[in-house]
């Protein structure tokens, strides 16, 4: 007969090990359902990382005049207009997103010029306890488009133009060499182009143009703020002649005045309302779009491209511009496309947008 007080129990060693077993198992779980959480944490982390990269360079392609401080890319009055680099940080919901832009080409001539914008998003909300944030990259390539300017002639004169002494040049042979010829002189046929004609030559040298065939619309750009100046005057003053000195400035001009004279040389675009006068040896660089008539007196040139009696286009009789002297009146593509790119803006190239850009 068997001595129970000798028997060696069993149960407790089997209920140890099922309870280690359950033990395990209930940890392993645990760890399971945490690796779970985690893993779809991370996916939600890298989809709101991407958001906050793509909701970052939405916003710098709308409103990066607003974002780009002084000094970014170039001078104050024409931080519009991107350089080598400039990069700014921009907060939204969840995160914030390091977008820059570097510069591929510069823009040369008519050429617009390439970039790219390179959007960073980092999330730094909501992000599971313990992990490192979400980081996302996205880029797009860009063109910066001058403001689009139709040059049919060096001067285009659509209250006519008389030209007093044969001394000088009014010509519509590009001087920068990148574009075709254009007419010296466009004129309406009436009152049309009187005085010395040997001065002008171009492609034919005296073209005639009803004034609504001349693609400005100086209404949108007078009346409602087409193009946006860089300083207005009266309010403003004319840059200085030191400022002129630097040639990367090439500022916009609106001139709100009846009559106004230039008071020095310098390069840009003119947006005068009424009548302008030129006086003396002072030269231009650029675009000259007048309202009234231009009274051109002395030794004095313009390059780029001169327009003159466009409140003609709002019904406003406008009398005939008149050069006395020797003038060297031109046509030049590179400095209209100078002048006309702080009027421009960031244009995307299609099927360049990426979200899988290298980061080191």
């Amino acid at each position: 007969m068997l001595n129970n007080t000798e028997r060696r129990g069993f149960a407790i060693p089997i209920a140890i090990l099922v309870i280690a077993v359950l033990t395990i198992m209930i940890a392993g779980g645990f760890s399971l359902v945490s690796a779970e959480r985690r893993s779809v944490a991370d996916q939600k982390s890298q989809i709101s990382a991407f958001r906050i990269a793509e909701q970052g360079l939405e916003i710098y392609l709308v409103a990066r005049d607003s974002l780009i401080g002084a000094g970014m890319g170039c001078s104050t009055p024409c931080k519009h207009v991107p350089g080598q680099k400039d990069s700014v940080v921009i907060t939204v919901s969840g995160g914030f997103a390091n977008v820059s832009l570097t510069m591929i080409r510069p823009p040369i001539s008519n050429q617009s010029g390439l970039y790219v914008i390179r959007s960073k998003g980092t999330e730094t909300y909501g992000a599971y306890a313990g992990t490192p944030q979400a980081v996302r990259t996205v880029a797009q390539y860009v063109l910066w488009e001058p403001a689009p300017m139709q040059v049919l002639a060096g001067w285009t004169a659509l209250s006519g133009l008389q030209k007093n002494g044969a001394a000088g040049t009014i010509g519509g042979i590009d001087l920068c060499g990148a574009a075709d010829t254009v007419a010296g002189v466009i004129v309406p046929i009436n009152p049309g182009y009187s005085g010395k004609t040997g001065a002008v030559i171009g492609d034919p040298p005296i073209d005639t143009l009803p004034p609504d065939s001349v693609a400005i619309d100086w209404d949108a750009i007078i009346n409602h703020s087409a193009i946006t100046p860089t300083v207005v005057i009266p309010g403003g003053s004319f840059p200085t002649a030191a400022q002129f000195a630097d040639t990367t400035f090439y500022p916009i001009i609106r001139i709100n005045e009846a009559d106004y004279t230039l008071p020095t040389s310098g390069q840009g675009m003119i947006i005068a309302t009424g009548n302008l006068t030129i006086s003396g040896s002072s030269a231009w660089k650029g675009v000259l779009l007048v309202g009234g008539d231009i009274t051109s007196n002395g030794n004095n040139g313009i390059q780029g491209a001169t327009v003159s009696g466009l409140n003609i286009k709002l019904g406003t009789y406008v009398p005939s511009s008149t050069a006395n002297g020797t003038k060297q009146y031109n046509f030049n593509s590179c400095e209209v496309a100078k002048a006309t790119s702080p009027a421009g803006a960031l244009v995307t190239l299609r099927n360049t947008w990426v979200d899988n850009w290298v980061e080191y």
